[in-house]
């Protein structure tokens, strides 16, 4: 599901980032002190290992990582393998034409509201928006530039805005902190298993591309992807602060038949693999993992000590990265 999203914002990349509503600074759960993370899965084929630290988002606001037994596989490691992921580019003259930028802006915002602007009431179910409208009270009451947006747009901002009001925040800190002790490892070789794609063509020819994936999402399955998106903050937000708390302290089996985003019962998801993009997703996100698996063989043959980054879902998974390593007959020792 990473590799899907990704997908669509570098698609958009040309596209300026619309921040709607202020946010205010109010929390339900507090973690402080430092916390160690998950203990990390090691892979043999013989003498040669593979450590692989999981990362998962969203985690608690205000955790301080232990970072130590990271540090220590870093210290010795000859490879980072980076996570699996894609690297999507436009034409330089596209990306730096002052023009276009301008004119991508009014662009994504168009793109983010409803066909003839209708507000999100008239789109969505009158019961669906009453949830809605229950959860904005709550958690968002200033925003009102989100009762202007499109369901796929207003779902997303939705629940950053639960999630952020809940002491939950993307693990951005903890990738940077990784990043910085693998890039002060003298010698280490640093591996990119990102697919690389370049996107052709003028801003016409790219912005025409977005708009007509965005105009063939199917609006049924835009508001069943909302209704998801809606259920799950009414639902599951307790169970999401938890699982960030056991990932924090490292509690990894709590992870153990989690549905992860992305899971092919997922709505959202579904809605994606709907739109005219769907042939260029399912195929980065294959690209993506053999292009991982490719990296992490080599490295299992010829390094004595190999560090690498996972999102958790991919050792839990029926099809994850983790199940398609043991298929190939390496041994696996779980944290």
């Amino acid at each position: 599901m990473r590799t899907a999203w990704r997908w669509i914002f570098c698609v958009l990349l040309l596209l300026p980032v619309l921040v709607w509503g202020q946010q205010e600074e109010t929390e339900e759960i507090v973690v402080t002190g430092k916390l160690p993370g998950p203990g990390m899965w090691k892979i043999s084929n013989g003498e040669h290992a593979l450590w692989i630290f999981t990362v998962f988002s969203p985690v608690p606001k205000d955790m301080i990582w232990e970072s130590k037994r990271v540090e220590a596989v870093i210290a010795k490691a000859d490879e980072f393998l980076e996570m699996p992921g894609t690297d999507v580019s436009v034409s330089p003259l596209v990306l730096l034409n002052p023009i276009n930028y301008f004119r991508g802006y009014r662009l994504a915002k168009r793109l983010s509201r409803n066909p003839d602007d209708k507000p999100l009431k008239e789109v969505m179910p009158p019961e669906l928006y009453q949830r809605f409208e229950a959860l904005k009270a709550r958690y968002f009451p200033n925003d009102k530039d989100i009762e202007e947006l499109r369901p796929v747009s207003a779902g997303q901002n939705m629940v950053r805005e639960v999630q952020q009001k809940s002491g939950l925040v993307q693990n951005n800190d903890i990738m940077n902190k990784i990043k910085r002790l693998v890039g002060r490892k003298r010698g280490i070789r640093q591996t990119s298993t990102l697919v690389k794609m370049r996107l052709e063509g003028g801003y016409g020819t790219l912005a025409e591309r977005v708009e007509k994936m965005v105009n063939s999402l199917p609006s049924d399955q835009e508001i069943a992807c909302m209704e998801s998106q809606i259920h799950r903050m009414e639902t599951e937000l307790e169970e999401m602060q938890s699982r960030a708390i056991s990932w924090a302290q490292g509690f990894v089996r709590d992870f153990r038949n989690v549905k992860f985003r992305g899971d092919e019962d997922d709505p959202c998801f579904g809605m994606l693999m709907a739109s005219t993009e769907n042939q260029t997703i399912t195929d980065l996100m294959k690209q993506s993992q053999q292009q991982w698996l490719t990296a992490a063989d080599k490295a299992l043959a010829t390094n004595t000590t190999t560090f690498a980054v996972l999102n958790i879902s991919e050792m839990f998974r029926e099809n994850g990265l983790l199940a398609q390593l043991k298929a190939k007959g390496y041994e696996v020792k779980e944290p």
